[in-house]
């Protein structure tokens, strides 16, 4: 049988300071905006097949996550350009990790999540 499904919709990331969070992830990473929801508080940014949808939150606490994993990561075929780019809009990066045929690195927004791009040969 196969799946019911048919893709992840959307990733939500919690943020405190909504119009900045929707101002830098349009500005720095490039992400157009899809739509939004002020009384709500949603915004839903165009990267792909999936959204990623900013949630407004009431505080400044991150989600916990269990053994430190990250919720989600982005994809890219040119990771060291990604990993520039990101160093020359003064973006707090991590160094490249390569394990075999992957390579990732963690970068956190203007908030503090913590967000990971790889790389595979697809």
């Amino acid at each position: 049988m196969s799946s019911i499904f048919k893709r992840i919709d959307t990733v939500f990331l919690q943020v405190s300071d909504f119009e900045q969070a929707i101002k830098w992830y349009g500005d720095v990473l490039g992400f157009k905006l899809r739509w939004k929801d002020d009384k709500g508080g949603y915004a839903a940014l165009d990267i792909g097949e999936t959204l990623l949808t900013l949630v407004r939150t009431n505080n400044n606490e991150k989600p916990v996550r269990k053994n430190n994993h990250i919720s989600f990561n982005f994809y890219t075929s040119e990771i060291e350009q990604a990993y520039q780019y990101l160093v020359q809009n003064d973006v707090n990066v991590e160094p490249i990790i390569e394990d075999k045929d992957v390579k990732w690195f963690k970068f956190q927004d203007l908030e503090g999540n913590d967000l990971e791009v790889c790389y595979f040969k697809e």
